[in-house]
């Protein structure tokens, strides 16, 4: 070997890669700085996503302390090319849902320890498309390409919620063939890994696809391709230049295509030279490192930041295998050659790469990672709420006034500046409806969209939900502390549940339990029929026609629930009842004014009022639980249930309860008032679990 550590400037690095099955007493005694390993998808999450291999993630944690007990620094690697093979079947790369896949398998991977590694990749490129054989569409490999890119965008931007550092990308390459794709040779010389290679160079560095070779690919590119280059162009803080040559080279070459990729993409980037020494008869293992190292020093000397050096395993045939299995592989493999004597070649190394130490930092600095956290909302037509969620609860609320929609975006952005990292993340409730990813809040008369939370909150995932639906997701871990009994089974039971919330509106929630797990079912329950009870309440409902006429159904006493049964509908009701007992001029009230008047029984309007109030939201509930069948429990939610316990009592009950030939089955549900603060908040967090274990 004609270097030694001290041809390359201070704090150069030199490392290996292998597996978790290596001697690191050899690796430290040889010199080397840093140990890179691959981290196996399919060993940590066998499906791809879903449920975590333990034992799987175990191993990784154990690696990465037994490399720092070493003093070597552990650099990781997230994805070599191996996807699970149940992501195979769900279409791979050529799937847009394996970006957030992957995000999710680098948080796993990651929150567990990232703490403990010096650098990491997401992704080795372009390997991840390199399986995409030849009978493979333009389509499928114009996807692939654009998917991991996108992927590796995302996961940079996970690990940064994490707050970790020293992130990077690798870039696999036949490096003669690039570097002899000269304009003079270009259309001559460009196969296909050499067209991979220049879309994900340009993609991560100039944040555009390369004008020249767009056209073949463009009508296959997935919809809003263009939209996705702020993520794909994810700042990194290295690039990793990985050799996979088979031919042999010339460091002049090497070093001409290490310094035209500064040139044209990564800049002043720190740069990393990955030597993958593949067996070559016409050339032996140390001329090959000698040729490697001596093109990293003639690209350092014309500028290129070149920061360190790694040495890669070859491919083992069967012969060297079995040498592998009883020897430390990187002195056997890496530089053992024929008619060299194996304890010289390891003495050199030792020789050549310990004479100096580096001053870096063995892994993350400490303090650097932080906890995840979600941001939850839940928008009022008064006041918007905002929760930050840790470890899935919540450790801060704060109230804001809901006004326009840019003041909204601007609470969620200065709350994500005041916490420093990006939350993983966000989801928003409020009364209206959902379409396309957009909410048109009806109170609050404003549209809010996931794309507008994203870009206010740099959050991984966005959601926007109707408030019924977090209503109902309110109830999904909900135990007997949590609620008043009107009826059943002290402790709520597990079974599909239905949320009823006179408030505002009156909001209808469900929550469908089907083989373990929760789902929400939306619909618009508050604007069922409602229908006179007793035929006192006919001239009631029908002086109502004359103040809503627009709420009844045709020429029917039917009207909508809600205008008898929330916080806007009781005055409606209040009038229609002094109507009804001769009162033509009988005043504009507001819900709480009739309700309090009522409990005092000092107006026989309001106790009128909030008799029929009672009944009939009782009846509403129990015709709605013959439908649905929720043997969870049905649950009464929200402020007016919480402020007003009075009313929902023996009236409440039996009219629950009056089903003629299903009264008992009335009878045998279980029925509750929730009692739990900030339902929505709750609601919301408790969504966002169940979206993101999805």
């Amino acid at each position: 070997m004609h270097y030694t550590r001290s041809d390359f400037p201070k704090d150069f690095l030199f490392g290996v890669t292998g597996s978790s099955e290596q001697n690191f007493d050899l690796v430290r005694e040889a010199g080397f700085d840093c140990f890179q390993f691959p981290v196996s998808w399919a060993q940590v999450l066998p499906d791809g996503r879903g449920e975590v291999n333990q034992a799987g993630l175990d191993t990784y944690e154990r690696l990465a302390d037994a490399l720092l007990e070493h003093g070597i620094r552990p650099c990781a690697m997230l994805s070599n090319g191996e996807l699970p093979p149940a992501l195979d079947d769900l279409g791979g790369w050529r799937n847009r849902d394996i970006t957030g896949w992957f995000v999710d398998y680098t948080e796993v991977v990651m929150s567990r320890i990232g703490d403990r590694v010096f650098k990491v990749a997401p992704i080795s490129l372009p390997s991840q498309v390199n399986s995409l054989n030849d009978c493979d569409s333009h389509r499928a490999t114009a996807r692939a390409i654009h998917h991991v890119l996108l992927a590796h965008g995302r996961a940079i931007d996970a690990m940064r919620g994490l707050g970790m550092s020293n992130l990077g990308v690798a870039i696999d390459q036949d490096w003669v063939v690039l570097a002899e794709n000269t304009p003079e040779t270009h259309r001559a010389t460009a196969p296909h890994d050499n067209l991979l290679t220049r879309f994900f160079l340009s993609g991560l560095f100039n944040k555009a696809y390369p004008h020249s070779d767009l056209e073949d690919l463009e009508p296959n590119l997935p919809t809003g391709w263009q939209k996705d280059f702020a993520t794909i162009g994810e700042p990194v803080d290295w690039c990793s230049l990985n050799c996979v040559t088979h031919a042999q080279i010339k460091p002049s070459t090497l070093t001409h295509f290490i310094t035209h990729t500064k040139q044209e993409y990564t800049r002043d980037l720190p740069i990393y030279i990955t030597a993958n020494n593949v067996i070559d008869p016409d050339q032996n293992r140390i001329e090959r490192l000698t040729c490697h190292l001596t093109a990293a020093k003639d690209a350092l000397e014309q500028g290129a930041p070149i920061k360190g050096f790694f040495i890669g395993p070859p491919p083992e045939n069967a012969e060297e295998a079995r040498v592998k299995k009883n020897r430390f592989s990187l002195v056997n493999l890496d530089f053992e050659t024929p008619g060299i004597d194996q304890n010289a070649s390891s003495s050199g190394l030792k020789s050549a790469l310990s004479d100096g130490s580096v001053s870096l930092p063995l892994a993350q600095p400490s303090g650097a990672m932080r906890k995840h956290w979600n941001l939850v909302a839940d928008i009022g037509g008064t006041n918007t709420r905002l929760g930050v969620i840790s470890e899935g609860k919540l450790i801060d609320l704060r109230k804001y006034p809901t006004s326009g929609l840019s003041e909204l975006l601007e609470a969620f952005h200065s709350l994500r500046d005041e916490i420093g990292t990006n939350p993983r993340a966000v989801v928003a409730a409020g009364a209206g409806p959902v379409n396309n990813g957009t909410i048109r809040l009806t109170n609050a008369q404003l549209d809010l969209s996931e794309s507008d939370i994203g870009n206010a909150t740099g959050a991984q995932h966005t959601f926007v939900i109707n408030d019924f639906t977090a209503a109902a997701w309110s109830v999904a871990e909900i135990t007997g502390d949590d609620v008043e009994v009107l009826q059943g089974a002290t402790t709520p039971p597990l079974g599909t549940r239905l949320v009823v919330g006179p408030g505002t509106g009156l909001g209808v929630g469900t929550l469908l339990y089907s083989d373990g797990r929760y789902h929400t079912a939306s619909g618009e329950g508050g604007h069922i029929g409602l229908s006179p009870r007793h035929v006192d309440e006919v001239e009631i409902f029908k002086a109502a026609r004359h103040i809503a006429p627009e709420c009844f159904f045709d020429d029917t006493l039917v009207l909508e629930a809600e205008m008898f049964l929330s916080g806007t509908g009781l005055p409606i009701l209040y009038r229609a009842a002094g109507m009804a007992a001769g009162q033509a001029d009988t005043p504009v009230r507001s819900a709480r004014e009739i309700l309090e008047d009522a409990r005092a029984q000092t107006d026989p309007i309001a106790e009128k009022t909030a008799h029929m109030f009672t009944t009939h939201l009782g009846a509403v509930m129990g015709d709605l639980a013959v439908v649905l069948m929720p043997m969870g429990g049905v649950f009464l939610v929200g402020g007016v249930a919480e402020k007003n316990r009075w009313l929902f009592k023996d009236a409440f009950r039996d009219a629950f309860n009056a089903g003629g030939r299903f009264s008992d089955l009335r009878r045998s549900m279980n029925l509750y008032v929730s009692e739990q603060d900030e339902f929505g908040i709750v609601g919301a967090n408790n969504f966002c679990k169940g979206a993101l274990t999805r």
